[in-house]
């Protein structure tokens, strides 16, 4: 319940759910399986929200609605997805940015350890909220991946010339390098703010840096979008044979990674459950001053029963560091938390903060 809460504030954020990639289970399964209801009306579940920014009040809505029994639908997807900005049928790139949240559960810490994939998604993500031009820039270049895979096979196949490959070479190229620029810019933002934090959390001196891993360039410091391109058509050349061989785009920012440096320990591969943890909370703890430089708002931090795996030390600290600590910052960021307990928490925090109870998918005013 209380993590279907948090959920739901996200998926208003970003038309996606932070925990699944199936649309279906964003719909009540009781929903989906009562016949009598089905016959009546679709499937389907519902987000709406007020978002108060600096320009004025936005109305977002987000609707997923599954088929009917035996209905027929146009394409493959077995829910719809809808939105609105202000009442008025949008994109996702229109929703994006429109309520910048930052996001932490207890899984995130796959971050470190876990696998690649999630890393990349986690700078997809966190990129289209600070940039429309980066979501966008995203979408292209996945549009381009797709197709100039399907072209690779064909010319491994001798269905098609090399020089088919060219056009989409270059398009991937072009959407590739404004990608890696934007995660160069915000990786190198994060780690300055993360290396400070980690070290308040751990109470070390040891430094810690978040490190970007390019399949395309050699050097990932200061650089221009001409070095960026320059860089990564040498790479793509230098594996031009090996793509057609394994008909599979090779270098590009769907190969890439970043991993958490602890004075020259890859806390990835070698770090501790306990490291790990202390790194990715660091990660979202300046991902949430980032957030704000960037888009010029408060992001809304979203923690789902994260606070608790803390020592009292260290919960307070985060609670500081997000002003939630009614004495230096009221009201300043909105922060949602969730838990099993309040004693965790001080009593003069808990007198400020809005209280509410979740039970059997019911949520009330404590």
């Amino acid at each position: 319940g209380k993590t279907n809460l948090l959920e739901s504030v996200y998926v208003l954020a970003m038309s996606r759910s932070p925990r699944t990639s199936s649309e279906r289970e964003l719909i009540s399964w009781r929903t989906q399986s009562d016949p009598d209801l089905a016959a009546v009306v679709a499937p389907f579940a519902r987000i709406e929200g007020r978002v108060r920014r600096a320009e004025g009040e936005v109305h977002l809505e987000v609707t997923f609605e599954a088929d009917r029994p035996g209905a027929e639908r146009e394409g493959s997807s077995p829910v719809a997805r809808t939105i609105k900005v202000n009442g008025l049928p949008a994109r996702a790139t229109s929703l994006v940015g429109q309520l910048a949240v930052v996001y932490f559960s207890p899984g995130d810490v796959a971050l470190a350890g876990g696998p690649p994939a999630g890393r990349r998604q986690y700078l997809n993500l966190a990129g289209s909220q600070a940039s429309a031009n980066h979501l966008r820039a995203l979408q292209r270049y996945n549009r381009v991946l797709l197709q100039r895979n399907q072209v690779l096979r064909l010319v491994r196949e001798r269905r098609q010339p090399p020089s088919a490959l060219e056009p989409w070479t270059e398009q991937m190229l072009d959407w590739g390098s404004l990608i890696l620029r934007q995660r160069l810019q915000m990786l190198h933002g994060l780690d300055e703010l993360a290396d400070g934090i980690f070290r308040d959390l751990a109470g070390t001196d040891e430094t810690m840096h978040v490190c970007y891993r390019s399949s395309a360039l050699d050097s990932v410091g200061p650089v221009s979008l001409d070095q960026i391109r320059d860089g990564f058509r040498e790479a793509q050349e230098r594996v031009a044979a090996r793509e057609i061989d394994q008909a599979v785009s090779l270098v590009g920012p769907h190969r890439d990674d970043f991993t958490f440096v602890l004075d020259d320990v890859d806390l990835n591969t070698y770090g501790s459950r306990g490291q790990q943890r202390l790194a990715v909370l660091a990660l979202k703890l300046a991902e949430a001053d980032w957030m704000r430089a960037e888009v010029g708002e408060l992001p809304v931090v979203l923690l789902d029963d994260v606070l608790s795996e803390l020592d009292p030390h260290r919960r307070g600290y985060v609670l500081q560091r997000l002003a939630v600590d009614i004495d230096t910052a009221p009201r300043q960021r909105q922060v949602w938390i969730t838990t099993t307990e309040a004693n965790g928490f001080s009593a003069d925090l808990l007198a400020a903060a809005q209280q509410y109870n979740i039970d059997a998918g019911s949520v009330r005013r404590a």
